[in-house]
Parts: structure tokens; sequence; C-alpha cells
């Protein structure tokens, strides 16, 4: 991305646009509103401009509506999304999503701007909410649906174009920090709790990034490990860094980001975020018990946390600006970093003049073509489709290194998405039954490695990311199942929260209160799961026969048969020579009905791109500081090698450390520091 460059910082908004920069600017704006599009422009501005007519033939998508209220349904992500229409003979009167199952929080701004902007401009061409896409089009397939029952044009109304907006608008800061997730937010805060003037971007439309689907943040000493007289060796931190990078990890980046952890944990609490300690191994990752105390979770969640930063950040007079994506950066005269042009809701370029730029954008696991470029086809993208790659443009663009774009977190399984709408009642009892250490193989039938790594969701990842086409097939029978149905999960394989239980432990992780000892009690009741492998079947999920020969045979799995009889008999040794799984869990394949289960790869996110130093500042392929730049949390690169760290809380951590760190040093800047 070219540099986009202002030749005064004193000029008037009419020679910004005019002036010295014209050609650089006008063509940074033009790349910047292609990249962007028009469908960004405000719906209730078009809507005074255009008639709410309906009836013409002229391609707007008007039509009459036969009055009335109608309703609909679409499938969102979690469930159905009903809406409620009502009509009048020539508009679309109302809007109401009547029920829903989407996350709190996350979904909200979906559910409330995406009906207004549909009334507003008499339009189902209507851009989605940054952040709740799913939710959008669930709301918009559904009202679409209404619009046909009123006897409307709903193609035509997809089709109906938006104005576009040319205004500029110029604003002044100290600090200007894009992406509002959880490392920018820690950095926007902690710039405005020493005083500078700070404008936090945000693309979505409210709270979002992966921090409001993370669980829980490390550190080493903090109040609330000292209080349980669990302190963790800060030793111990940096080898699990430095050892699972192989190496690989900036060793001054990973002291500096250690030395601050037990500090952020004081100050996300002084400022309002309610954490609670949590012993290894209280999620999936049954690998961890044992292991150090280092999870400090959300005890409200991860939207609930960055919100109460959010208005932290305005209470000591900052700017939080959602919908408002940060594009390019501005030059000075100079070449010098110096600020950033954004693009508001209504389609108008705001150029924010600062003297120092946070960038923390959470990476590019939302850009499909970056992740084909990094990690092939097989990677999928990541859980925020926000995460685009924006920052690492902009600090590329203005000289930082690249380094760390081959990270990706990899992080247990997943299925396919549009086949697991179709499962009645969820896809959550199929993973508790199959998330265990079964037989695995990859799609010519092949075992790969040892299965227990079904709790380590980092490894898991990682090895499926290796396998042809990332797919891993989980190999079953009716034996285990009727094992389960007569013992429980806990029994068959491991109990695996019951140094959690009667404690009363819960924590909230991607908007859903978890209850350890609810989990602990549903795992320890015998199930029978053949209705949730029966509804995976019909949704072309699983695959079932009454041989494992039929099954090599609809799957086209060459091995198989020679697999299950070779791992069969690793079973009856009750000794694993191959992989070394633990006899406990060497379960013979030899009962029909079988079934296959097939998994696609699951991807978080991706882990760097930008090469910084131990104080967040980006730096070039010489480790010389870009002036007025920072960069922070996924967008850094220098903190992994090519894999997750293994122990709970690295990521959310280091976003929470960086940006507080960052927004410090970027304020102390700007004072002239």
């Amino acid at each position: 991305m070219r540099k986009r460059t202002l030749c005064c910082m004193a000029l008037a908004a009419a020679v910004a646009l005019g002036g010295c920069q014209s050609g650089t600017q006008q063509a940074g704006q033009t790349q910047a509103a292609a990249e962007t599009e028009t469908e960004r422009v405000s719906q209730s501005e078009t809507s005074q401009q255009e008639e709410t007519s309906g009836g013409q033939e002229d391609g707007s998508g008007a039509a009459g509506y036969k009055e009335g209220v109608y309703t609909a349904q679409a499938k969102g992500n979690n469930g159905d999304v009903k809406v409620e229409v009502e009509f009048s003979p020539d508009a679309i009167v109302k809007v109401t999503v009547t029920d829903h199952q989407e996350t709190p929080g996350l979904s909200d701004p979906a559910i409330e701007k995406i009906p207004q902007r549909i009334v507003d401009g008499q339009t189902l061409n209507v851009d989605a909410v940054s952040g709740a896409t799913n939710t959008s089009n669930a709301i918009l397939e559904a009202v679409a649906d209404c619009v046909t029952q009123a006897g409307g044009d709903a193609e035509g109304l997809k089709a109906k174009e938006a104005q576009s907006n040319t205004a500029v608008e110029e604003m002044d800061a100290d600090v200007v920090v894009v992406g509002g997730g959880a490392s920018g937010s820690g950095a926007a805060l902690a710039a405005a709790g020493k005083g500078a003037k700070v404008v936090l971007l945000e693309k979505a439309a409210g709270v979002s990034g992966a921090g409001t689907m993370a669980g829980v943040m490390f550190a080493d000493h903090s109040s609330l490990q000292k209080e349980a007289g669990k302190e963790v060796d800060t030793q111990w931190l940096y080898d699990q860094y430095i050892t699972d990078s192989n190496y690989n990890a900036n060793a001054a980046l990973v002291t500096k980001v250690i030395s601050e952890s037990s500090a952020t944990v004081e100050w996300l609490m002084e400022n309002g975020v309610r954490l609670t300690l949590l012993d290894a191994g209280y999620g999936a990752q049954y690998n961890h018990k044992g292991m150090p105390t280092t999870a400090h979770g959300y005890a409200d969640g991860g939207s609930a946390a960055i919100q109460t930063l959010h208005q932290r950040i305005e209470e000591l007079g900052g700017q939080v600006l959602y919908e408002t994506p940060g594009e390019e950066l501005l030059f000075d005269a100079q070449g010098k970093v110096a600020g950033v042009a954004a693009r508001k809701a209504d389609g108008t370029t705001l150029n924010i003049h600062a003297k120092s730029v946070i960038l923390a954008t959470g990476g590019f696991g939302g850009n499909k073509e970056m992740m084909e470029e990094y990690f092939g086809g097989k990677a999928g993208t990541g859980l925020v489709g926000t995460a685009t790659g924006d920052g690492l443009k902009m600090a590329w663009s203005a000289g930082a290194a690249e380094h760390g774009s081959h990270v990706a977190q990899w992080f247990g399984m997943k299925y396919d998405g549009a086949k697991s709408k179709e499962m009645p009642n969820g896809t959550g009892s199929l993973t508790e039954l199959v998330r265990n250490p079964l037989l695995f193989v990859d799609k010519y039938g092949n075992r790969f490695g040892n299965e227990e790594e079904a709790y380590e969701s980092a490894a898991l990842g990682t090895m499926m990311y290796n396998l042809p086409d990332a797919k891993m097939y989980i190999v079953l029978d009716q034996g285990i199942v009727d094992d389960v149905a007569e013992k429980g999960l806990a029994d068959v394989f491991v109990d695996r929260w019951a140094h959690f239980y009667g404690q009363g432990v819960s924590y909230v992780e991607n908007g859903k209160t978890v209850d350890l000892d609810a989990s602990t009690e549903n795992l320890r009741t015998p199930r029978d799961y053949t209705e949730a492998l029966e509804e995976a079947v019909a949704a072309g999920l699983a695959y079932k026969a009454d041989s494992i020969e039929e099954l090599e045979q609809t799957l086209g799995m060459d091995h198989l048969t020679e697999t299950v009889n070779t791992y069969n008999q690793l079973c009856a040794d009750q000794n694993d020579t191959q992989y070394h799984k633990d006899a406990h869990f060497l379960y013979a394949v030899d009962e029909g009905p079988y079934y296959v289960v097939e998994t696609a790869l699951r991807c978080l996110g991706t882990l760097g791109g930008v090469k910084i130093n131990e104080q967040m500042q980006a730096v070039d392929e010489a480790n010389k500081p870009i002036d007025n730049l920072y960069v922070v949390g996924a967008d850094a690169g220098g903190m992994y090698g090519n894999s997750y760290v293994m122990f709970e809380g690295g990521t959310l951590g280091f976003a929470y450390i960086s940006g507080r760190v960052a927004g410090e040093n970027a304020a102390d800047h700007a004072a002239g520091q």
C-alpha cells in the first residue's frame, strides 16, 4: 500500500484535499473507497434522497405490497433467527427480530442496526454488520422471505444501489488506535490514562474481536495468585514461550511481556474487568491438568470486559468510533507516520492527525486470499471476519518488516458449517462423544498420531493442518457407544474436571457461562449418543455402515480396513507400539454398526505479521523503529514460532499486555517524553 502523505499537519481541509498531496491522497481515497465499497454509505441518508414507494418496475426492487404483518426465519450462527415484518401498500414499515439464539453482545449490533437500515433505505442491499455477518445475513434472508410473501420483489430490493459519499472530515488526536478488540482497547485505555487525547477506531458496529471469544489471560504473580498461593515461576513461563516457538520467539519481547503480566491483570481489575483464577485444565485441555495456575478467566465474558474498557476510555475523555475502520496511514512531509485515514459508516472519509498510531486489527484470519497465500486453501479462515490484515498492510506501507505472518492459531476441530446447521439439536452432543482419544485417520484411512492430543487443542490443530486437505476422520463402533450409554463418558474416557468438582467453579467464554460442576455431572451420567450420531449421518457430517469395508468403499479410503485391523491388534495387545497412546484409550473397533465422523481444521486466527521490539514499536529489517508507529496483539510478530503456546492464557495475555505497554509508550511519545 502506498504512503498517504500530508504536506503539513496545520493545512485546512480544503488545502489537504487540493494541495501538495492531491495526486497521492486522491489515489488513496479512490483505492480506499473501492476496498470498502459504496455499500458502507448510511442507508438513512440515502432514504432521504430516494422515494420509498412500491409499485414501479424500475429496477429499484419496489413493488406493491400486500398490506400486513409477515413472519419468516433463517439460519444464523447458533440457530434460527426469526423476524416479523410489517408492510404498508408501498413500503416496509417495520422489521423486528422476534427470536434468536445468537451470542449476546456479539450479535446485538446486527439485531439493532440491520432492521433499521432496511426500513430507512427500503432496500435489502444492506452491508452486513462487521463482526456479526452470519446474524446480519440471517436477518436479510428472513426479511427477503417476508418481502416475497407480501408480493414484493426481493431480488430487486437486493440490487437497489446506495449512493456514494465523498465528504471528508479532519480530526486531531495525540494517539489513534486502529482496532477495538482486547489489544486495541488496552492500548487506548492506557494512553487515555496518561492524559493523552485518544481516538479508538473499530470496524465492527460494536464490541468485537478474538478477545470477546477468549476465556483467560496469563500472569505469574497477580494478587489472585498470591492470595491462592499459586504464583507461577517466571522462568517456567519464559521457557514455555521459547521452547514452544522452537527458539524462534523474540526473547527480549517475551521477557518484557511476562514482566508486565501481573501488573496488567491488576490494571484490568482496577478498571472494572472482573477476573477469576482457574487451575489448569479448566476447559477442553485435559492434558493441562497439573500445570501451573496461569489462567485468569473472565467472570462476565469477553464482550462485557471490552465494553467496560470502552466505557472507561470515554470516561477519561477518549472517543470510541464504531463502524469506522482505519484504511491507511497518513504521513507528514518527511515521510513519518502522522495519523490514520478512516471511513465512517455513512461513507465519509475521516482523516485523524495524530502524534502516535497504534495498530491492533487482529491479524488476517478473516482474509481468505491472505490465508490462502500464507497457509494454502485447506486452512480456511479464522473466527473473526473483521480481521482482514488491515493493520499489517498499513505497517508494511510505512516500512515495517514482515515477521510472523506464517503463524496461525490452529485450535482443535470443527465441522462443515452448512451441514452443521442441518443438525436439529446442534453439534454439542456429537463433540462430547468424539472429542476423545478414539481412532483418528486421514482422508486415505491412515492413522497419523497419538489420539490423546484430542485433549490438547493446539497440538491437535497443528497435526490436522499437516494432513491432506486438513481433514480428520474419527472412527468408532457401536461398542463404544454402548459402553458410554452404560457407564458415561467420564468412566469410559477421563473424568476431565474431577479436580474442580464441588468447588462451584464457573467462567464465561464466548458469551456462555461454563459451570464445571454441571459439566462434570454431565460427563459422569450414562447417556446414549445414538441420536446425535444418527443426526450427524442424516446431515452428512458422519457416515454409517455395517462393515469397515463398506465405509472404506463409500469414503474412498484405500487404507481404512488395513488401519483398523492393525489398530485392533494393538488394542488386543493393550500396547500401542505405533504412536504410544495410553492403553486406557485402546478400544477395539470391532462391533458394528460403524461410524466415521468427518471434521475440519479449526483456525482461531493468525498470530503475527509485523516485526516489533519490546516497546511494541514497529521496526524495519534492521530493527530500527518506525517513527510514531506501534503494533500490538495479533498484528505483532515475535512471540511464537509456528504454533500457539501450550499453556493457558498465552494469546489473550499478550493482547492486553502488549496493548497496555504500547498505549503508555505512545502517550509518552505524543507528550514529548
